[in-house]
């Protein structure tokens, strides 16, 4: 009877031991979440073409300041306006004449960081500006394209078309709140942006 019990016992542990160095199976894995697709990059807009060299249309006078209603900033600086100079500046220009600090067509922006004076459309503009002229320009009745660069701002190109009917009657009124010229404006590495001109015939 002892020995019977003895080797019962034994099974039992055996079993024991089997079933402890047993070891546990393994979960099933929840499937790998779908990974949803790389969004597509963004478009790249065209960079704003302006050609080489300097063309005007002869005898086009459309010579005022094209004013920005909108806040258009680049760090300090705020454009102020584009000028388009009388046939005469064109044609000195383009003879090699290009000691003058304004140019047939030139960008200007304020330094917003500088003190408020009178300016020379009749109003108050900052004491610091900077003029861009043009390394590039077509000029003609429907498409004006600008190219030039300044140490702090980089390079600076617009492209833009008239509105010959609102500048007509701009010009004949001496200025406007109309939009006469549209375009873009590109500042250094800034993304290029719409802006809409208006008209001021200056003194």
């Amino acid at each position: 009877m002892r020995h019977r019990t003895l080797v019962l016992a034994a099974a039992v542990l055996a079993v024991t031991a089997a079933g402890c160095n047993r070891k546990p199976e393994q979960q099933a894995e929840a499937p790998a979440a779908p990974v949803a697709p790389a969004p597509p990059p963004a478009p790249v807009a065209p960079p704003l073409a302006v050609a080489d060299g300097y063309r005007h249309q002869a005898g086009l006078d459309a010579s005022g300041y094209y004013l920005s209603p909108s806040n258009f900033k680049v760090g300090a600086y705020q454009f102020s306006h584009l000028a388009i100079g009388a046939p005469s500046d064109f044609q000195t220009w383009e003879k090699g004449d290009r000691a003058s600090t304004f140019g047939p067509i030139l960008i200007s922006f304020d330094d917003t960081t500088s003190p408020l004076v009178s300016n020379e459309l009749g109003g108050e503009g900052h004491a610091v500006s900077v003029r861009v002229l043009p390394d590039a320009y077509s000029f003609d009745a429907g498409k004006l394209t600008f190219r030039g660069r300044d140490p702090k701002l980089g390079d600076v190109v617009f492209v833009g078309a008239f509105d010959q009917a609102a500048l007509a009657r701009a010009r004949a009124e001496g200025s406007t709140q109309a939009t006469v010229l549209t375009g873009d404006l590109k500042v250094g590495d800034q993304p290029a942006r719409k802006v809409a001109l208006t008209y001021f015939v200056g003194d």
